[in-house]
């Protein structure tokens, strides 16, 4: 069994506890009749947890980054529901002089217009940003998925 020493040193790379991981599912005696293997459930969960912990930052500032998307977007809506209800209590107010009622739709409509185009440039840009660092992200998992199954390849 795998004993957790967390005096170690200095924490190991992510693919050295992927291999590790890999070489005890080798190794696990095999269930008879199947092709099924046992392990030792703590092993196998510690060494997640390690694997887990050397995740590269960039993953969990991509999941920030995803939920401050949300907010803005959450917060813009509710800016453009705001300024709607604005232009409709002002419209309502000045609804018996026609001119005046003529002023106000246009204006409504414009603060609606200006709200939407305000939430799609936030919205647009958040998506975009995310976008640029999940691509970050997704380049150096392949990298680094490419460099394990040549290891993986190099080990056979």
């Amino acid at each position: 069994m795998y004993e957790h020493n967390p005096n170690r040193g200095q924490e190991q790379s992510t693919e050295n506890l992927i291999d590790r991981l890999e070489q005890a599912i080798t190794t696990a005696r095999s269930v008879p009749f199947s092709n099924n293997c046992m392990v030792d459930r703590e092993e196998m969960m510690v060494l997640i947890s390690m694997i887990r912990d050397n995740l590269p930052a960039e993953l969990k500032q991509a999941k920030w980054l995803l939920e401050q998307n949300r907010q803005l977007i959450a917060e813009a809506r509710k800016e453009a529901e705001h300024m709607i209800r604005d232009a409709e209590t002002r419209m309502a107010s000045m609804i018996d002089e026609n001119e005046i009622t003529q002023q106000a739709r246009l204006q409504a409509s414009q603060t609606i217009e200006a709200a939407n185009n305000s939430a799609r440039q936030i919205r647009n840009g958040a998506i975009d940003y995310a976008r640029k660092h999940l691509n970050d992200v997704e380049d150096r998992l392949t990298s680094m998925l490419v460099l394990i199954q040549k290891d993986m390849q190099n080990l056979k």
